[in-house]
C-alpha cells in the first residue's frame, strides 16, 4: 500500500509539468435530511488539447463530521466546449472510482453548463451534474447536482472560485467550496 501511495505522489509530481493549470479546492458540505456534514479537499489537473477540448485529472477526499468515515475519488475528465461569442457552453464527462471503507466502484458522470464572463475579472458558471455508479450494485451514488460559481482573475495565472452546489438523489446536501486556480 506504501508504495502504491508513493507512486500515486510521484504520479502527481511529475504531470505537473504537463499540466496547464492546477486547482486546489476546500469544501464543507451541509448534510440535509438528517444526513452527516462532512468536508474535503480536492486536487485537480487540466490540460488544453486544443482551444474547445480540455481534459482533466481529479483527486478528491471527503472526511465525514462525527465519524470515521473518509472517501476518496479518482476521475479522467474530458470536456468539450462551445464559444456562444457572450459565453462558453461546456460538457465535463467523467469517467471515476470512488474508494471507501466499505470498497470502491466506479462511476459516471456528465455535467453540461455555461460560463459567462461579467467583467472586470468576473465570471460565471452554472451547471447541472447526474453522476451515477456503472457496476448496478452501488445505487448509493446517483445524484443530480446543481451547481453556480462566481469566479475571479486576478491576473492571467491566478484565480479564485466560489461554487455553490445543491445535491439531490442519494445524497441531499449543499456544498460551499473555495478554489485557487494557477494557470501555467
Amino acid at each position: 500500500m506504501k508504495k502504491l501511495v508513493i507512486g500515486f505522489l510521484m504520479a502527481i509530481v511529475s504531470s505537473l509539468a504537463f499540466a496547464d493549470n492546477v486547482i486546489i479546492e476546500t469544501a464543507n458540505t451541509n448534510g440535509l435530511n438528517g444526513q452527516k456534514d462532512s468536508g474535503g479537499v480536492l486536487m485537480k489537473y487540466g490540460k488544453t488539447l486544443n482551444k474547445n477540448l480540455e481534459a482533466d485529472f481529479q483527486y478528491q477526499t471527503i472526511q465525514t463530521t462525527g465519524i470515521n468515515s473518509m472517501s476518496t475519488r479518482l476521475e479522467v475528465g474530458l470536456i468539450p466546449s462551445y464559444d456562444l461569442g457572450f459565453g462558453k457552453l461546456y460538457t465535463r464527462m467523467v469517467f471515476g472510482n470512488k474508494y471507501n471503507t466499505t470498497g470502491n466502484f466506479t462511476y459516471n458522470s456528465i455535467e453540461p453548463g455555461i460560463i459567462v464572463p461579467l467583467g472586470y475579472g468576473f465570471s460565471t458558471r452554472v451547471g447541472y451534474r447526474y453522476r451515477d455508479a456503472t457496476d448496478g450494485v452501488h445505487f448509493a451514488d446517483r445524484t443530480n447536482t446543481v451547481r453556480v460559481g462566481v469566479k475571479y482573475d486576478f491576473d492571467k495565472q491566478n484565480a479564485v472560485n466560489l461554487r455553490l452546489d445543491r445535491v439531490q438523489g442519494d445524497q441531499t446536501q449543499n456544498v460551499l467550496a473555495l478554489s485557487y486556480i494557477r494557470s501555467f
